[in-house]
């Protein structure tokens, strides 16, 4: 039995291919520590699926016959996961279920096989008849290899049961230390008091405050983020940090007006011209001796917030990808240019 084992977060559909998530289980029971996608239907699946997918060193994608139950935007919490994961640039071993020509498959998860098998390189295909045990050994194989990753190590439970009768009438094993190998043979084995350990408190992360992910935006609600900009007075130069809100509408009617797909630093430029329209006006308030502003630029921070719910509230789509992050391209959902299009059809006016 291997000392060694990865956390590999495997996304799926619920309640489908579960003889296959089976076989899978009993392959990683020795190699790894799995989670796993839970029900759309849940308040804190797309949390739990996002925060899993930051810890993990893998992902396992599963696709079978099922897109998955939606969230409201109309995206399955599969499809999010993988996109999640796909941000966040996670080596990635994929599954995906052939089906018979004229196999009843809905158009959903047609669709989002076809865009992961563009995207992805590390695709396998499997029948009813495939030796999943077989096929992971060689995937599996193959992806730690080529993306070699730090992995838990299960410290040496006979010298620790020898050095430390505490321990010993607690349990055979030291729990396992996510450390390197090197690591691991570094630390000492001193024995702590039970009545010595307290319980930490652990504070809410800043994601787990601020989680959209299964909400809808609201045109007419405001996002507010800081922005940095360059104010010229007297013949000096000086830096401003200002706060700003924009409403979604205003965000989307710019998003709207690129031409193509975009980077992260395509979203980047359009926000910033989205402010500078605005920072003029909102300095000279605060500096009426200012005679020009320039550089205006939304924090990174709120940059990649504003990414994150303008995917996961199906407003964008990823449409390439590759090695890094700024090869990522980007466009509009066909539901966000419905939102924006219900916005500006004119209003009926019934005759009196």
């Amino acid at each position: 039995m291997s000392n060694r084992r990865y956390h590999i977060h495997v996304v799926c559909a619920p309640s489908d291919q579960m003889l296959v998530l089976d076989r899978i289980a009993l392959f990683f029971q020795t190699r790894a520590f799995l989670t796993y996608d839970v029900s759309s239907e849940l308040p804190r699946a797309a949390l739990y699926g996002r925060q899993c997918i930051e810890d993990c060193d893998y992902t396992l994608v599963v696709l079978g016959d099922s897109y998955g139950a939606t969230h409201n935007t109309g995206v399955s919490q599969m499809h999010l996961s993988y996109l999640s994961a796909k941000a966040k640039l996670k080596p990635m071993l994929t599954l995906i279920k052939t089906h018979q020509e004229n196999a009843n498959v809905n158009p959903q998860l047609r669709d989002f096989m076809r865009l992961v098998e563009q995207q992805t390189t590390g695709v396998y295909y499997y029948a009813s008849t495939t030796n999943i045990h077989q096929l992971l050994t060689y995937a599996y194989g193959d992806m730690i290899e080529r993306y070699p990753a730090l992995s838990w190590v299960r410290e040496n439970s006979t010298d620790n049961i020898a050095n430390n009768p505490v321990n010993s009438s607690v349990s055979h094993f030291a729990p396992p230390s996510r450390t390197t190998t090197a690591y691991a043979k570094s630390v000492s084995t001193t024995a702590i008091s039970p009545t010595s350990v307290k319980p930490a408190i652990i504070q809410p992360k800043e994601n787990e405050v601020f989680d959209s992910l299964t909400k809808t935006l609201n045109l007419t609600d405001a996002f507010d983020f800081q922005y940095s900009a360059q104010a010229y007075e007297g013949g000096n130069l000086t830096d401003v940090t200002m706060d700003l809100s924009c409403t979604w509408q205003e965000i989307l009617q710019a998003l709207i007006k690129i031409p193509s797909a975009f980077s992260s630093y395509g979203l980047q430029s359009c926000m910033n011209r989205l402010v500078t329209a605005k920072a003029d006006y909102d300095i000279k308030q605060l500096m009426p001796n200012v005679h020009a502003v320039s550089r205006c630029q939304i924090s990174q921070k709120d940059l990649l917030k504003l990414q994150r719910l303008l995917v996961t509230s199906n407003w964008i789509q990823l449409t390439a990808t590759g090695a890094r992050a700024s090869q990522e391209l980007w466009k509009l959902t066909f539901y966000a240019k419905k939102n924006l299009k219900t916005v500006n059809q004119p209003k009926s006016i019934n005759p009196s």
